[in-house]
């Protein structure tokens, strides 16, 4: 049986009918009186779409709901401080909570498999009661609550999204068990101390790690997508069995960072990019066996030592710039040369070392040091060059000739 518009005590009678088959069904309800939420528990399964919302509810319990088939959200309450779903085995459809700024608790005793699980812009959240666990799940999203730990949340092997994001007292995630990741994994900003173990996942369309102290990926062989480490205060990283990222590889801003073990990757679809990460200086050993960039090459920072000896083919552009005057461009210049780095534009700066005396060869020199920069472009104006050099010599010997002539004629005259 369906039912429309905001739910009364009219429709009772509707719905404790539609409540013996085991099944009830709404269609763009929106709920804000306590008793319409009572009638709802009256329900077994819960489907269309349902939103409560409002500041008239003290306490949600749908202790008698048993699944969610359609979309329920609950949004927009300074109320509700508590939310019973103890005997909830499933979520087939989605469940959004969302801005029930006094909510502190919810009981999922039950639950252990869920299509969608929102919970986001819950300030007081700081207890789940979970059982066994969710070990099934689509999409899981956990987002600016008070909560500690994610236990029983994540109970799963695979899992379509992952987004845990801006929890400040989650200090560790250990992802135990879970080995693929089918859409996106976002780890972010939660507590600035937070350990990340991810020791299981072997594969992850993928994924953003921002604002950690540390992180464990040992098993980590094939990103589909993207690779983001952002804003992270760990000194190294070792992700030394990923072998492929379909997508970008992309570390920036990782102030603390000296060491990336990416030794074993091998192919990159898209974009390498590192910059600002202000005390790596050593990329000698992290792509020792990366042959091909599918995208375009941008790296910054004092980086004083970096190579890239198994290269074959960079298909973009290729801009590496260092403040570092260790650094030397020679090796980057010849994989140019020999058509290793494809892109169109190619650009290699270092500052040069200063030395007593004018050094040979140098691009460019200045007392005190100066920097040695080799930048081209494919498409140059060689030829044009050439021709416009050769017309200015043919012009100087015209000149000489006329002169000449002219000199003999005064000595005749």
């Amino acid at each position: 049986m369906k039912f429309s518009s905001v739910l009364s005590a009219a429709g009772t009678l509707a719905v404790a009918s539609a409540a013996s088959s085991n099944s009830c069904s709404f269609s763009k309800t929106t709920i804000t009186a306590a008793t319409a939420v009572s009638q709802l528990n009256s329900c077994p399964t819960l489907d269309g779409d349902i939103q409560i919302s409002g500041d008239q509810i003290g306490a949600i319990d749908f202790s008698s709901v048993k699944e969610i088939a359609g979309d329920v959200k609950l949004f927009n309450s300074s109320s509700v401080t508590e939310i019973n779903l103890n005997q909830l085995k499933k979520i087939s459809g989605s469940l959004s909570i969302d801005a029930y700024t006094q909510l502190h608790a919810i009981d999922f005793t039950s639950l252990t498999e869920a299509q969608k699980l929102s919970l986001v812009s819950l300030p007081s959240l700081a207890l789940l009661n979970l059982n066994s666990g969710i070990s099934k799940a689509g999409t899981i999203e956990v987002s600016d609550t008070a909560l500690s730990s994610l236990r029983g949340l994540t109970n799963f092997n695979t899992v379509g999204v992952l987004n845990v994001n801006n929890n400040k007292n989650i200090s560790s995630i250990d992802l135990a068990g879970l080995d693929t990741v089918s859409e996106n994994l976002i780890l972010s900003f939660n507590s600035d101390h937070c350990e990340i173990k991810l020791d299981d996942l072997a594969w992850a369309s993928n994924l953003t790690i921002q604002d950690v102290s540390e992180l464990s990926a040992s098993n980590l062989t094939s990103v589909n997508g993207s690779l983001q480490l952002a804003y992270n205060n760990f000194n190294s990283v070792d992700l030394s069995s990923l072998k492929q990222v379909g997508g970008s590889v992309l570390i920036f801003a990782n102030d603390e960072l000296t060491d990336v073990d990416l030794g074993s990757l091998k192919e990159i679809g898209g974009e390498l990019r590192l910059m600002n990460n202000t005390d790596l200086e050593d990329l000698g050993n992290t792509f020792k066996k990366l042959e091909e960039v599918k995208g375009a090459v941008n790296i910054r920072g004092a980086i004083a030592n970096f190579t890239l000896p198994s290269l074959d083919k960079v298909d973009g552009d290729f801009s590496f710039s260092s403040t570092s005057d260790e650094f030397d461009c020679s090796d980057l210049k010849k994989q140019r040369s020999k058509g290793d780095i494809e892109g169109h534009n190619f650009n290699c700066s270092a500052p040069t070392k200063s030395k007593s005396s004018s050094s040979s060869g140098s691009k460019s020199s200045t007392k005190g040091g100066s920097s040695s920069t080799d930048s081209s472009s494919s498409g140059s104006s060689s030829s044009d060059s050439k021709k416009s050099n050769g017309a200015s010599t043919l012009y100087t010997s015209m000149m000489v000739v006329s002169c000449g002539v002219a000199a003999a004629l005064a000595i005749i005259i």
